[in-house]
């Protein structure tokens, strides 16, 4: 199972996201779950580091990304840093609910 865990700091802005594991529903290579966690995640974070260019911390391994939001950023970046991970979020939802058995999506406060 790919768990996936949104922590967000006392405004309610996403600041931390933690990805680890396997969705399992297919073979590596062809499992439409697995591919579908990954590509809204790197999109959301592709947008951040390579549109609105704002670098940030992450790491990354087989089954794992943690990429942490940095805290030093003003009002505009965040508004706009929030319309990618919110809407990373809302999909990784559906998604959960679409195959509980392979996705867990939780909330966190920091």
């Amino acid at each position: 199972m790919t768990r996936i865990d949104i922590f967000r700091d006392k405004s309610g802005n996403i600041a931390v996201i933690e990805c680890s594991g396997h969705s399992g529903y297919a073979e590596e290579g062809s499992d439409i779950v697995c591919a579908s966690v990954t590509s809204v995640i790197y999109s959301a974070l592709n947008g951040i580091e390579n549109v609105l260019h704002i670098p940030f911390g992450y790491e990354t391994g087989d089954g794992y990304l943690r990429a942490v939001m940095p805290d030093d950023i003003i009002d505009t970046q965040i508004k706009h840093i929030n319309i990618l991970l919110e809407s990373m979020y809302q999909f990784l939802i559906q998604l959960s609910e679409q195959y509980p058995d392979n996705v867990s999506v939780s909330e966190l406060e920091v």
